[in-house]
């Protein structure tokens, strides 16, 4: 399977992810998938300028499966998405997904579950997230490359236990 690692990050491709994870991973190239990203031009010039000396490719989900499906992925491959809702659909979709490095999700309006600072999600996320791990999706928490991972639901309830 060319795709090394697939991360969860609501901001995509940042400072932190263009300095060290793509070192970290040793990836060839990116693949954005984010439907708002895709639709927005201005952002998606952004986004592929983001991590000078690698290949990024932008897709929104519903596109995303498709080429998945009709193109295998052959080069080392870094996938990254802004929501647990769309891992679910890229998952159900028939996207192999057995790994997720769990990055950051920021408070929004619309995310009125938080668990912690950078842990918070809509509803529609929250379900996604149970039923992924329900699924067998092994997801781990880690912010920077250099941290250790931790299961995402040890996290949470780690989160949980000391409120």
């Amino acid at each position: 399977m060319a795709i090394q690692w697939i991360r969860i990050d609501d901001r995509l491709i940042h400072g932190q992810v263009a300095s060290s994870w793509l070192r970290h991973i040793g990836a060839e190239q990116i693949i954005c998938v984010s439907d708002a990203a895709a639709s927005n031009p201005v952002q998606a010039q952004v986004l592929k300028m983001a991590a000078p000396g690698y290949i990024v490719h932008l897709f929104g989900v519903d596109k995303f499966i498709r080429v998945y499906q009709k193109n295998p992925i052959k080069k080392s491959t870094f996938v990254i998405l802004g929501s647990t809702a769309d891992l679910l659909k890229l998952k159900e979709g028939g996207v192999d997904v057995q790994n997720v490095n769990y990055g950051g999700m920021r408070e929004r309006s619309d995310r009125t579950i938080r668990y912690d600072h950078d842990l918070c999600f809509t509803p529609e996320e929250d379900e996604a997230l149970k039923t992924l791990i329900e699924q067998g999706v092994k997801i781990d928490y880690q912010m920077a490359a250099y941290d250790a991972p931790t299961p995402l639901m040890d996290y949470i309830k780690q989160v949980k236990k000391g409120e």
